[in-house]
């Protein structure tokens, strides 16, 4: 990932799946963590998380995506939104962030 950060000095926005994971399938989808890490290598100015918290098929629970990703980004160079599903967000509005809608929720 880090070459592609390097060649095209950084991305304004990306987005990556953060879900649906487990140990047991590394080459399906990445870990949180590795998702905090591959955006930092992007040199992305804006994380969009996105494959998580509409249902769950992997053994996980389905806000546990959130809260990995979350933590993960915590002192990172990036921007990380986390909108509730048809949240509005403005992809050049370097102060918007998201509140942490999953928390209360059953």
């Amino acid at each position: 990932m880090r070459g592609l950060g390097d060649r095209f000095n950084g991305f304004d926005l990306v987005i990556m799946e953060n879900g649906q994971y487990d140990k047991g399938w590394p080459y399906i989808h990445m870990m949180p963590e590795e998702v905090a890490k591959a955006a930092e290598e992007l040199k992305a100015k804006t994380l969009l998380p996105v494959h998580s918290g509409k249902f769950a098929i992997a053994n996980h629970s389905w806000d546990e995506p959130f809260k990995r990703i979350t933590e993960a980004s915590q002192n990172r160079s990036y921007r990380l939104l986390t909108p509730v599903i048809g949240e509005q967000i403005e992809i050049g509005n370097q102060e918007q962030r998201s509140a942490h809608w999953w928390e209360g929720v059953n």
